[in-house]
């Protein structure tokens, strides 16, 4: 796996440069789009060296908790978001832009995920 992710990221920085070089708009936009892919994919390469970890729980916790739970995850997405924001602004390379620019979507589609089970769940349990 380290050989496949050392050539990933040599075509994330060839990418980054050809990005740089193109002049028409809608093509840097479609390099940008090959340039979340492969960086998406050496984040997933990371994510099979770590250690596995059970998630099976035993005990069964009231609806009510979860929610509650899953509010707080909510309000963590939304405070997790604006520090990468701010982040986003103090970013020197277009490397970390793109680097921010994935942490920050993917945030988002885990907040909008989390919302979306709060409604499911509290329209469930009435």
């Amino acid at each position: 796996m380290d050989r496949v992710r050392s050539a990933e990221l040599a075509h994330l920085a060839e990418l980054m440069k050809l990005k740089a070089a193109v002049g028409s708009d809608y093509l840097r936009e479609f390099v940008d789009g090959v340039v979340r892919e492969t960086y998406l994919r050496i984040r997933l390469l990371d994510v099979l060296s770590l250690p596995d970890f059970s998630l099976d729980v035993e005990e069964k916790r009231p609806l009510e908790e979860v929610v509650r739970t899953l509010e707080t995850m909510c309000a963590h997405y939304e405070e997790h978001l604006a520090e990468v924001r701010k982040l986003r602004e103090s970013a020197k390379t277009p490397l970390e832009l793109e680097v921010i620019g994935a942490l920050e979507k993917s945030l988002e589609r885990s907040h909008v995920a989390i919302r979306m089970l709060i409604n499911a769940l509290t329209e469930s349990g009435r």
